[in-house]
């Protein structure tokens, strides 16, 4: 990575007077590569003297602004080339075979050229790739308090390649300790990061800025305990309205971050009072990808396992939330739209478990993860980004062969579907538990309203959805249910009792384990 020029797109060539002396370029060039070492150690000392002049120079002058000094254009460019040669794995192991992390942290203590600072924080941040180097820095004491100060600095290109720093030596388990106790015994870590969330316009910066603080919580449960806050949540959706509620790395990697405080009492409670602020942009990031007719899930399904999985939470300890989530089809619409392309994907997968296990016997129609003994009222564990977008600290990507990586979509597809398993049952537990109390007051009269709202969701499922929606539906219900509570009941009593006919066969289709997959002419929904 590299500031905007010219040269920045491509590795440097060494300096004209180089090659044309072949011996000496071929005597002086890092192994394994053709750039000079001479070029490397000019523009290191060229660098320094720059900066020692910018120090003369600044106490001189009073009332010199801190970031109105920036080297001139040429050394720029020669810095920028050094940049993008530090994504070379030879480079990286020769600049710090010769103590180039202290010269890089003491020019960013002395200069108050931002580019400068940019740029060499954007060395180390590749130099970081290399675990050992990685393990390394994390060792020193003065690279650790230079990055953490570095986060209250005011320039944005700085700001993002600091938590680009930051999010890769945290990814590296080898060296995440040293870093995860220096934040926790430094100050206003929390604070420089909400004000990033809050105030930053810069796409690359937000983005930078959540994958570091979603890797941090991921890996410090204490952190994430402490640090899921009311301004936390609401900071980050001041950064949400600025990268948007369509689909996108950056969007899934907020969600992340709300479903691993749900994970915490602290957070839960946090995203609760949020409530009012959170849903709306939830269920609008739902709304988008559920507008299409038939929904697109892969390389989206842990985005959409995260944002079910927060509102659930919200749903389950929030009443008002729970009231206006059941007063349109707005949500059940979703779960359905969402269950038709992940089901046939959920029956591949148990008939594929089934057969390695049980050769000679097929998946029962309405059973689609029954051999998973996923216990339907409790929330699952959604994976983190560690464990399904696994990346060396190389920059290349784990070996995996197709299969492997086949195996990653699946445990993805049965995650979306446990959330979505668990949800269901919760939406469906709310109504029962409403109906009931309504049919208890009855003669007073005095739910008539939420009566006829219920009403009006049967009667949707009943005249407006498709069967093969429904099929979907109503097995996840019959696969949530518990010694407790059975959904499927709730499907039954509430058909009985607004005389939805279609529904009610349909729901004993799916109990005697007639399967639908395709629309009977005679019993069409749209």
């Amino acid at each position: 990575m590299s500031v905007d020029s010219p040269s920045s797109d491509r590795n440097p060539s060494p300096p004209p007077e180089f090659q044309e002396d072949k011996d000496l370029l071929e005597a002086g060039v890092i192994r394994n590569t053709t750039f000079s070492k001479h070029w490397l150690f000019s523009t290191l000392m060229k660098l320094i003297e720059e900066v020692e002049k910018e120090n003369d120079n600044k106490e001189s002058e009073e009332g010199q602004n801190d970031f109105s000094v920036d080297v001139d254009e040429e050394l720029q460019t020669e810095l920028c080339k050094l940049w993008d040669m530090s994504m070379n794995s030879e480079v990286v192991q020769f600049l710090n075979e010769f103590k180039a992390v202290e010269i890089f942290v003491g020019i960013i203590g002395k200069s108050q050229a931002p580019r400068v600072t940019e740029i060499c924080i954007g060395i180390l941040g590749n130099m970081a790739c290399d675990s050992e180097v990685c393990v390394t820095m994390s060792e020193n004491e003065k690279v650790r308090k230079m990055v953490l100060l570095l986060l209250d600095n005011s320039d944005p290109q700085t700001l993002n390649e600091t938590t680009r720093f930051l999010y890769t030596s945290l990814s590296n388990p080898a060296a995440r300790e040293e870093w995860i106790r220096a934040i926790n015994e430094a100050e206003n870590i929390q604070e420089h990061i909400n004000f990033i969330f809050q105030s930053s316009t810069n796409s690359d910066l937000l983005r930078n800025t959540a994958e570091f603080l979603d890797v941090l919580l991921d890996v410090d449960e204490e952190l994430c305990q402490k640090w899921a806050t009311p301004l936390l949540i609401q900071s980050m959706l001041e950064a949400f309205k600025q990268i948007g509620c369509k689909h996108s790395t950056a969007l899934e990697t907020y969600l992340h971050i709300f479903q691993l405080m749900s994970t915490t009492e602290t957070g839960v409670e946090s995203l609760v009072e949020c409530a009012d602020s959170l849903c709306p942009p939830l269920m609008k990031y739902l709304g988008i990808l559920c507008e299409d007719e038939i929904v697109g899930l892969e390389g989206r399904e842990a985005a959409l396992a995260s944002a079910l999985s927060v509102l659930n939470v919200i749903f389950t300890s929030h009443d008002d939330t729970a009231t206006m989530l059941l007063k349109d089809e707005r949500l059940l619409r979703i779960f359905l739209k969402i269950l038709e392309p992940l089901m046939p994907y959920i029956q591949k997968i148990n008939d594929e478990s089934l057969s390695e296990t049980k050769p000679d016997t097929a998946t029962s129609a309405g059973e689609c993860a029954k051999g998973d003994n996923i216990e339907s009222n409790q929330e699952p564990t959604i994976s983190t980004k560690d464990e399904t977008k696994e990346e060396d600290l190389d920059g290349e990507t784990d070996e995996s062969d197709e299969d492997e990586m086949s195996e990653k979509s699946k445990q993805l597809m049965m995650m979306l579907y446990q959330v979505l398993q668990g949800f269901t049952f919760d939406f469906l537990f709310s109504i029962h538990m409403a109906m009931t109390e309504e049919d208890e007051e009855e003669k007073e009269k005095t739910s008539t309203e939420c009566s006829n709202q219920h009403k009006n969701l049967f009667t949707y499922m009943n005249e407006s959805v498709s069967r093969v929606r429904l099929n979907y539906f109503i097995a996840t219900l019959k696969d949530a249910a518990n010694d407790t509570f059975n959904p499927v009941d709730t499907m039954k009593t509430a058909a009985t009792k607004f005389q939805l006919d279609r529904l009610e066969r349909i729901i004993k289709s799916v109990e005697e384990g007639r399967y639908v997959h395709r629309e009977n002419s005679n019993d069409n929904g749209t």
